[in-house]
């Protein structure tokens, strides 16, 4: 009884393994379809002997070399791709971008986020006419929580030879800061050990449903650990809009300067809210401003949704385009 038992538990193990392997495989399928290669190539100048005169007069000459293949991710129907700011700020480079089915579009238009290190490409085939119904990657909506071990999947151009290479870890942090070169600080990563390697900029984390929950900025070579921006529908959608609507990356400003709420110092002010932002100062002639807020005041939601670690300030004022009007919980503080 007990071998027989232990034999139908065993196969009962085993199909679950492959049920949720034949799961995996069809959500990578079908994810991949969104994942691009970004082909970076520029004119380089070099000289070259005269075969005719020894040790005579060459000539300069010029070719376009392909330099770099990094990754990106179709976010619209249309034509845009989003990618991070640094793998394209190289004004004096083409670029162009290649799709999981080999099709080429030439890059048109690149649009920067001068406060996160994203950037919005819009292409054009190479007869100049806008695609349509491009296979679009699907986005978590805001407050969907993502907990500390759950897998996570990697999509992109490993080292700039592999494209659509795939690999698998869990997440196993939240809200980490890393500065990168040095200046620029960036916060409410998430981190991985999903396997990333130089190139892998730009590739989408997925959950094991094939739904993209960040982006990859950045890796710490040597140790396995790859860095992510968090990225919600509501995200993508207000990029989108103001592009369409400024034809830029325009961000909302409410002219606040503050501090998340945590823990210590929750103890240290004596403050009843375990969750929001703590005002440390509102900028004269600001939304803010003109809305009443006032230093120590706490924001404990936007719109209904709290303002914590899984749903941070920034990212959730983000989802709104300059010129919406949003409703925040405030508790004055006196």
């Amino acid at each position: 009884m007990e071998s027989t038992m232990g034999t139908q538990v065993s196969n009962i193990q085993k199909s679950n393994l492959i049920a949720f392997q034949s799961y995996l495989i069809e959500n990578i399928a079908t994810a991949k379809k969104s994942v691009v290669s970004i082909t970076i190539s520029k004119d380089i100048k070099f000289y070259v002997d005269s075969p005719s005169q020894i040790n005579g007069p060459g000539t300069v000459q010029q070719q376009t070399a392909s330099l770099w293949w990094w990754s990106g991710i179709i976010v619209s129907k249309k034509w845009y791709i989003l990618t991070n700011k640094h793998v394209v700020q190289d004004t004096t480079a083409k670029y162009s971008v290649v799709l999981y089915d080999g099709t080429v579009y030439n890059v048109d238009k690149i649009r920067f986020d001068d406060l996160l290190d994203l950037a919005i490409l819009k292409i054009v085939d190479t007869e100049n006419k806008t695609p349509i119904n491009l296979p679009t990657a699907t986005f978590l909506p805001l407050g969907m929580p993502v907990e500390i071990g759950q897998f996570a999947l990697i999509i992109g151009n490993t080292l700039s030879k592999y494209p659509q290479s795939v690999t698998m870890g869990i997440i196993w942090g939240k809200n980490k800061q890393l500065r990168i070169n040095g200046n620029n600080l960036y916060v409410w990563l998430y981190q991985t050990d999903a396997q990333a390697n130089p190139g892998n900029s730009w590739w989408p984390l997925l959950d094991i449903n094939g739904t993209t929950l960040w982006i990859t900025t950045a890796i710490v070579e040597g140790e396995g650990l790859s860095f992510a921006l968090p990225i919600t529908k509501e995200f993508i959608e207000s990029t989108i809009t103001s592009l369409e609507t400024f034809w830029t990356i325009a961000r909302p400003i409410i002219g606040i300067q503050y501090k998340e709420i945590t823990p210590a110092m929750q103890s240290e002010k004596k403050l009843s809210i375990d969750h929001g932002i703590y005002l440390t100062d509102v900028l004269t002639d600001f939304p803010a401003w003109e809305a009443g807020l006032k230093i120590w005041d706490i924001i404990v939601w936007i719109n209904g949704n709290d303002i914590d670690m899984q749903m941070p300030f920034l990212y959730q004022l983000y989802t709104h385009i300059p010129g919406e009007t949003i409703s925040l919980y405030v508790i004055r503080n006196t």
